[in-house]
């Protein structure tokens, strides 16, 4: 799992580097599908990776607003500050791990901590993906999604 976390947090940046060279009104458009908007995606993606493992960390879910982070600058930044946070769990995890269930504040249902890290990866591809798709809409070349051609 950590070498998919890894590769994930590779292209995260890869796309944070692919808005920095982009029209902000470009990566603010309101567009079909996902959360509406590149901007709002890698924040989306960030959010989500920061509340489930607040919940495998048995921490009150922290729920930022988009609008405090209103430039990719801005998630960037975020992104950033809690990656060491999400490494402590990814960079552990381990086989005893695997099983350990996970109650989070905002679910009725109970979750193995194994079953989250998979979901946090698929997330971020689903996402990811949907960049990608915008990016050919705007007549762009999207990040390279390959993960056999990347150093881990």
């Amino acid at each position: 799992m950590k070498g998919l976390f890894q590769y994930n947090w590779q292209v995260r940046d890869e796309w944070f580097d692919w808005c920095l060279k982009q029209p902000p009104e470009e990566i603010e458009k309101k567009r079909s599908g996902g959360m509406e908007s590149i901007l709002k995606n890698l924040f989306h993606i960030v959010d989500v990776e920061v509340s489930w493992i607040y919940a495998i960390l048995d921490r009150p879910d922290f729920t930022p607003e988009f609008s405090d982070y209103p430039s990719i600058q801005h998630i960037i930044r975020f992104s950033e500050a809690y990656r060491p946070e999400v490494e402590s769990v990814v960079f552990h995890f381990s086989s005893i791990a695997e099983q350990k269930p996970v109650k989070a504040s905002w679910s009725e249902e109970t979750y193995t901590q194994g079953d989250i890290l998979r979901h946090l990866i698929a997330h971020e591809i689903h996402h990811i993906g949907q960049m990608s798709v915008w990016a050919r809409e705007m007549n762009r070349v999207p990040v390279s999604a390959s993960y056999v051609e990347r150093q881990q």
